[in-house]
């Protein structure tokens, strides 16, 4: 069994930046917009032991380039296991969210890992709080609307409070907060919200104390307010080719839990932003299939790790994981008097992968060749 202390094999095809010790740790230009989408899609690989989940997640955000955002509700200690091999960014933060009984959700820009009943309304309350700055029964004027759907960075320091977050946020978008004092004091780790709107940047927050907002006086203020028991759009889904009635008896076959119905002619849909985006794609599926994850070359890793007394032959099980391949002659290696599984301590940031095998096989009296994710062991002369 393979000894392994705070192993990191935090592999993916932008390489990555080793943990940074609280306070140092150097600001990031985080993705948005397409390129934010585009990165979640991009495969990633990696074995973690013994890290905990605030630091493996600020890891990730950092070598990725994508804003995380951890509920201050999921113990940020945690430490667990976890191994990823070659699947979306997405994916392997679904599988860390679920792990620690969280989800996932991903507003523009921002990924957010919180409880179940948090998850569920976060995009669908943005959608209602952005909507209603169209809405005619309180009128904001085009010049507010456009400062209040206007994308902005809102950035906070280690052991800021919540109420000096929103705060920030309101004086970035000249807002007056009544209530403020129904968000309780608490103590937060820094973080960032790249490119987001007011709408976004409030509810983020105020997610985390089940809280969302009303705007106020043409959207010059906000109340703080409970999120209500059901949260919900409306739609009414059109589909060429496809009548209300054929709509509604698919969805109401495949999506029996789902509020649709036909109404006046038309058909109907009450849910989630989730649910709505379902409905659509059991509609009108889409003939494309997902892109094959593309393994990254060892060449183009980086390796951050630290163990000690680990058999080399159990680092190389480790790496096949992610798609590695080793080849040598076992033969050969017995006859020269190599043992693979000899043990050695290995500490390493962001090192290459002709790093990280000089220094794996040079005790071992070994060879290396690297081609693509082959490597090729051979005794040295």
């Amino acid at each position: 069994m393979v000894t392994i202390i705070g192993l990191i094999l935090a592999v993916c095809h932008a390489g990555q930046i080793p943990l940074a010790e609280a306070g140092e740790r150097p600001a990031v230009e985080y993705l948005t917009g397409p390129k934010f989408r585009v990165e979640l899609d991009q495969a990633t690989s990696g074995t973690w032991a013994n890290v905990e989940l605030r630091e493996l997640l600020y890891t990730l955000a950092s070598q990725r380039r994508v804003a995380i955002l951890l509920d201050r509700r999921i113990d940020p200690t945690i430490r667990m296991p976890l191994e990823i091999v070659n699947r979306s960014l997405q994916d392997g933060l679904q599988e860390i969210a679920e792990k620690v009984a969280a989800q996932v959700s991903i507003p523009e820009n921002v990924v957010y890992v919180g409880p179940a009943g948090a998850v569920r309304p976060l995009r669908t309350l943005i959608e209602l709080r952005t909507a209603e700055l169209q809405s005619k029964s309180q009128p904001v004027t085009e010049r507010r609307r456009a400062e209040l759907t206007k994308r902005q960075t809102v950035t906070w320091k280690d052991l800021n409070t919540p109420s000096e977050i929103l705060q920030q946020i309101a004086d970035q978008n000249r807002l007056e907060i009544r209530h403020a004092e129904r968000v309780p004091h608490d103590l937060w780790a820094g973080n960032t919200l790249p490119g987001v709107t007011a709408a976004e940047a409030l509810s983020l927050v105020l997610i985390q104390w089940n809280l969302t907002f009303a705007w106020l006086d043409g959207g010059q203020g906000i109340e703080l307010v409970p999120i209500p028991d059901t949260v919900v759009v409306e739609r009414r889904p059109r589909i060429k080719g496809r009548t209300a009635a054929d709509m509604q008896k698919l969805v109401s076959e495949q999506l029996p839990d789902l509020d649709a119905r036909l109404d006046g002619g038309e058909f109907v849909v009450r849910g989630t932003v989730e649910e709505q985006e379902e409905v659509v794609q059991l509609l009108n599926p889409t003939t494309r299939k997902p892109a094959t994850p593309v393994v990254a070359p060892l060449r183009q890793r980086k390796y951050t790790l630290n163990f000690k007394r680990a058999p080399v032959r159990g680092v190389m099980r480790e790496l096949e994981r992610s798609k590695v391949v080793f080849v040598y002659d076992a033969a050969a290696l017995k006859s020269a008097g190599i043992d693979l599984d000899q043990t050695v301590d290995l500490t390493l940031e962001g090192a290459s992968a002709d790093e990280f095998f000089q220094k794996l096989f040079t005790p071992l009296n070994l060879s290396f060749e690297i081609d693509n994710v082959t490597v090729k062991l051979t005794p040295k002369k």
